[in-house]
């Protein structure tokens, strides 16, 4: 449970950073909205997958 928040948090911050990165320099809008789909697609992918892995274990304390 511990490596996915954490996996969630890294991608997060990689998120931010190349938004922030995108933003400054000339790389094509294109790109980053791509970029932007992509991580929110993967962080809310690893947020379900956190969210059964809790809900299994509360099952399993039952």
């Amino acid at each position: 449970m511990k490596k996915e928040l954490f996996q969630v948090i890294m991608l997060s911050v990689l998120l931010i950073y190349f938004i922030y990165h995108g933003m400054t320099s000339n790389f094509p809008m294109s790109y980053i909205i791509i970029l932007i789909t992509t991580y929110l697609s993967v962080i809310t992918y690893h947020i379900i997958k956190l969210l059964r892995l809790r809900k299994n274990k509360e099952r399993s304390e039952y």
